[in-house]
């Protein structure tokens, strides 16, 4: 299967008075895929391992699985970047070390204060992460070669350039 097919059948999904979103609709739809399939991975793997191994190498485990899931297709049907595998991919890893560590401090902290269970609070955790994790790996994941990423900008300097 071509890149070129991929790209037309991912298109082909989005209606035309929508096309100028495409993008973005495209990501929330992967988005919510990897969602998915990063929930089921830690659920499953929670669920096998729970009683053996604690939270944190489960958590660990499943982020690396749902990682890689991912960057493909963030890179061949969102972003549909060209780049360097070798640049991109520890960016885009990067984006998901930060939620992962944000996941670790938070996740025992929830669970002890909130009352709902250890599912629950995975699954609202993983929520912000798909909406928090679009500009980043728009201005920096993907970003293109020579391109100043706005998040590290001075906003002081934006029009002045």
């Amino acid at each position: 299967m071509s890149r070129r097919f991929i790209e037309a059948a991912a298109d082909r999904l989005v209606p035309e008075f929508l096309a100028p979103q495409r993008e973005k609709l495209q990501y929330l739809a992967i988005g919510a895929f990897n969602t998915a399939f990063g929930y089921v991975v830690w659920a499953a793997l929670y669920r096998l391992l729970s009683p053996a191994v604690s939270y944190a190498p489960i958590l660990i485990l499943s982020y690396c699985l749902a990682i890689a899931n991912a960057y493909v297709w963030y890179r061949f049907v969102v972003f549909r970047s060209h780049a360097s595998v070798w640049r991109e991919l520890p960016r885009f890893s990067g984006v998901y070390l930060a939620t992962m560590v944000v996941n670790l401090i938070a996740y025992p902290i929830a669970l002890h204060h909130l009352a709902v269970n250890a599912y629950v609070v995975q699954a609202l955790f993983t929520l912000g992460v798909v909406v928090a994790s679009y500009t980043a790996h728009k201005n920096f994941s993907f970003r293109a070669a020579g391109k100043k990423s706005p998040i590290a900008a001075d906003p002081l300097s934006r029009g002045h350039e």
